[in-house]
């Protein structure tokens, strides 16, 4: 077998073992490697599989590799029943000589011949290569083709020289490859990576709080890539952890995908590959997004063999993650890796745009991190004081009416220019809105010159409700959108009334009002039914006196 005008010739099992490196582009460390020849014999299709760890993995691994394999070449027009050569990498593990290593890959061998047989493809040769020595499995002499060491560079016959004299070197080993973006523990910042991970997942409880982390992650995004664009190789440990944890968002990995500009690759490679060298277990699942990443920015570099390898991490990690498998099939499909880049500018553009707008929306109602220890313990102990329990009808009532005047007082505050509460009367009026009566005793019924305070008000007591009190603003909210909607602010109150639903989805009166919007219902005649039932609740005051 030869290569085009027979310029490499590979006449012998030895040459078979030795063009692996020149064939992949890199030696397969700990692997098995499927090469169907073509007529040309580096022609034709090639693919890797890892092996396991566990050998009792080793023959599920096999079989699947095989009917993947038959796959690929069918999809390339090439037929596997011409043949196929198998070659099975692995190094020796501490205390296991090269013949132990060699015997445990034979079964590997026979498994994916049996299931190439199953699928009508033939193996031409089984090679395997352990500690820089070849074994062909299928010579059956005893002491032949079995720990032969590879050929010599020297020799002028040895595909290594042939190759030297083309000027081809044999690639790097996949072991050496993958140290550019393989984690290390830290145990510190492991603890602090989880911190961030707690952190990240109690802002994100509500649309509200994910825009406005996403917004803060792709500030950081375009922050980092600045210092690194600058020169910088680290970064603070607390935004480490927070571009880690960020990047879980689906929209943040789109933007960050929308910086492999070709004057940003290699900034964008140094920065995806150090953040994933911080993804030490257990947070390999932080990762994946991370890994695609770098898998893309190799892809725009023709780094075909570390894209490979970066993806082939994020998929044995989550087989699911859809980006990876994507961006996988496209590198095999010869796919142009710049309409994946123009796709990705495009959406992140537009997301950006709606992203300024939400978290501008949003900033009216949604919780800031000044003063959260203080309102936290406002509500701690509001919650305990003032919830009702075991309260009779009428000791009900009577608290409702009571939490309207506390209303009443705090909107005259905000009408004569003081904004502010105390932390106890504004926590005992979150907590009393908890009860849906007095909530909708509580709805907006007045002239149109109250509704600006009446906004103002709702909307500082649900920047109250912080973490984890997050569950008491629906009320809030949906009391504010209602005065937005009166405003004819439909698109607050549609956000407002969507991120009560996304706090609790059964929350009934914010859905009826969001129905109301899109639907356009006319909120006159909601109004009027309103003023109905604040009338009522207003008659029972009288009753009051007899209690």
């Amino acid at each position: 077998m030869s290569t085009p005008n027979n310029t490499v010739q590979i006449t012998s099992l030895p040459d078979l073992a030795q063009i692996l490196p020149y064939l992949l582009g890199h030696y397969p460390d700990d692997s098995i490697a499927l090469h169907a020849p073509g007529p040309d014999f580096l022609d034709g299709p090639t693919m890797t599989c890892p092996l396991p760890e566990d050998i009792t993995e080793w023959q599920a691994t096999a079989e699947h590799a095989a009917r993947q394999f038959v796959a690929y070449a069918h999809d390339r027009r090439h037929d596997p029943a011409q043949g196929i050569v198998i070659y099975l990498c692995r190094e020796p593990r501490p205390g296991q000589s090269p013949e132990e290593t060699a015997a445990l890959l034979a079964p590997v061998g026979t498994w994916l011949t049996n299931e190439f047989a199953e699928l009508r493809a033939t193996v031409l040769r089984t090679i395997g290569l352990v500690a820089n020595r070849w074994w062909a499995y299928e010579c059956d002499i005893d002491g032949c083709c079995e720990g032969e060491p590879l050929p010599s560079p020297d020799d002028p016959t040895s595909v290594a020289a042939q190759m030297t004299r083309l000027g081809r070197t044999p690639g790097p080993r996949t072991r050496d490859i993958i140290k550019e973006f393989q984690a290390t523990a830290d145990p510190s910042f492991l603890k602090d990576l989880h911190i961030a991970a707690l952190r990240f997942n109690s802002r994100c409880a509500t649309n509200a709080g994910r825009d406005a982390t996403l917004m803060t992650t792709l500030n950081q995004i375009d922050a980092a890539m600045s210092r690194f664009r600058d020169g910088a190789t680290i970064l603070s440990r607390p935004l480490i952890t927070q571009l880690i944890v960020g990047l879980q968002d689906d929209a943040a990995v789109e933007a960050g995908m929308a910086h492999a500009e070709d004057g940003n690759l290699p900034h964008a490679r140094r920065l995806w590959a150090y953040l994933a060298r911080h993804c030490a277990e257990p947070f390999e699942p932080e990762s994946v997004p991370i890994l695609t990443l770098f898998a893309f920015v190799a892809w725009r570099q023709g780094d075909l063999i570390a894209a490979r390898l970066a993806l082939r991490d994020a998929i044995t990690t989550d087989p699911d993650y859809e980006l990876a498998t994507g961006i996988h099939l496209g590198i095999n499909d010869g796919e142009d890796p710049r309409e994946w880049l123009a796709s990705a500018r495009e959406g992140s553009t537009h997301r950006a745009t709606y992203l300024q707008h939400a978290v501008q929306v949003a900033s009216e109602y949604s919780p800031t991190d000044t003063n959260v220890a203080r309102y936290r313990e406002a509500l701690d102990v509001a919650t305990v004081s003032y919830l009702p329990q075991d309260l009779t009808d009428d000791q009900k009532i009577l608290a409702r009416h009571n939490t309207a005047d506390i209303i009443d007082g705090a909107l005259t505050d905000f009408r004569n220019g003081r904004p502010q509460l105390m932390d106890e009367i504004a926590a005992r009026i979150i907590v009393d809105l908890q009860d849906r009566e007095t909530r909708d005793a509580a709805l907006s019924i007045g002239e149109e010159n109250d509704l600006p305070y009446e906004r103002q008000l709702w909307g500082y007591l649900a920047r109250r409700c912080v973490p984890p009190h997050t569950d008491k603003a629906p009320p809030l909210l949906t009391l504010l959108g209602w005065v937005a909607w009166r405003q004819d602010d439909t698109v607050t109150a549609a956000h407002a009334f969507a991120d009560a639903l996304d706090i609790d989805p059964s929350y009934d009166l914010a859905r009826f009002l969001l129905d109301g919007i899109h639907t356009e219902c006319d909120p006159a005649a909601l109004l009027a039914a309103f003023r109905d039932a604040a009338a009522r609740f207003a008659a029972s005051r009288a009753d009051l006196d007899t209690l």
